[in-house]
């Protein structure tokens, strides 16, 4: 009967960490940035970004019907992290999701994030490369930036890219 608690036990506990992490990692993130940013006397969640980098795996627009028809809704904005236990986001995946299928569309790591504030402050020495990362993470994780993605996206989807 105690092997059996014990291992329940573990069992929870493996749980418990495996389901927190990320939030945990969110908020670290959060909670650093806004450290440096209030240092730097700049607001994060205001700064304009570039994801001109991002890797199109079809081409836009697309006449593809899942892709063609595909409403705002169907636009899915995924964070990829390289591990469960002690997550780091490595980039975003932007799915297309179909009523039969689901399609990767674009990608776009987290090196090719580029906020050019950020950049020319890396510049000037007032940062390093681990906090320029950190807060390039954050802003990438940020909900209104998942959001701007998926509408830059759609947008894309609908028009076209341009070049």
């Amino acid at each position: 009967m105690i092997g059996f608690y014990s291992m329940l036990i573990i069992v929870v506990f493996f749980s418990v960490i495996l389901s927190s992490s990320r939030y945990f990692y969110m908020m670290e993130l959060r909670a650093f940035s806004k450290k440096v940013m209030k240092n730097l006397q700049v607001d994060i969640i205001n700064l304009d970004f570039s994801f001109g980098q991002m890797v199109y795996f079809i081409s836009l627009p697309s006449n593809l019907p899942h892709i063609k028809h595909a409403k705002k809704e169907d636009i899915v904005v995924e964070l990829e992290y390289n591990s469960y236990f002690f997550p780091k986001i490595r980039g975003i995946k932007v799915l297309v999701e179909g009523e039969e299928n689901t399609e990767v569309l674009a990608y776009l790591p987290i090196s090719d994030f580029r906020l050019p504030s950020l950049d020319r402050i890396l510049e000037e020495g007032r940062i390093n490369e681990e906090e320029y990362l950190k807060m390039s993470m954050y802003k990438l994780m940020h909900p209104e930036t998942v959001k701007e993605i998926a509408e830059e996206t759609y947008k894309q989807i609908q028009v076209g890219r341009l070049v």
